[in-house]
């Protein structure tokens, strides 16, 4: 009885042993300040993309909840993120037998760069692209652009995300 109750407890303590042994953590909340940024690297001012851009607004969601802030000048900044380069793009993947636009496929990069108040690169440039497929309704053609401008934002969201991704990696 005491054999089959060890064996119970001792195969998952084992796996969970294993897994933090090889390095594996659990991803964790997507919430709060994921991205922190080292110390004296805010505010931060973002140059490249105008006021109220929605990728704007994401980054600077992000560095506020990173404790690094925002800098409304460039001149108020200890840091400068420089947004260059950004294409969003829309091209047709499919059409049916006749020749209507059944799926579409969204792209958006851009590129980034980080350099310090007085113009010292600190993370070099770097290109992100995003691609999305969607389906286009057949019916639905206001639907069809709500779809594609929610698509677009949720690949602003995840671009924002991978630059902090890549600038606390690299500023560590």
């Amino acid at each position: 009885m005491r054999r089959k109750v060890w064996l119970k407890l001792s195969i998952p303590l084992l796996l969970l042993a294993l897994l933090q042994g090889c390095g594996f953590h659990l991803r964790g909340t997507q919430e709060g300040s994921r991205f922190a940024l080292p110390a004296g690297t805010g505010p931060v001012y973002i140059q490249g993309l105008a006021r109220g851009d929605y990728l704007r607004l994401q980054l600077e969601e992000r560095l506020i909840t990173s404790d690094a802030g925002m800098a409304a000048a460039a001149e108020q900044g200890k840091s400068r993120l420089r947004i260059g380069s950004r294409v969003s793009d829309r091209r047709v993947l499919a059409v049916d037998s006749s020749g209507k636009v059944i799926e579409y496929e969204l792209r958006e990069s851009l590129s980034f760069s980080l350099s310090d108040a007085g113009g010292a690169m600190r993370v070099p440039e770097q290109s992100i692209t995003l691609i999305q497929s969607y389906i286009n309704p057949e019916t639905e053609v206001l639907g069809g652009a709500q779809e594609e401008q929610r698509l677009r934002q949720d690949m602003w969201q995840r671009m924002a995300d991978q630059i902090m991704r890549r600038l606390a990696a690299q500023l560590r």
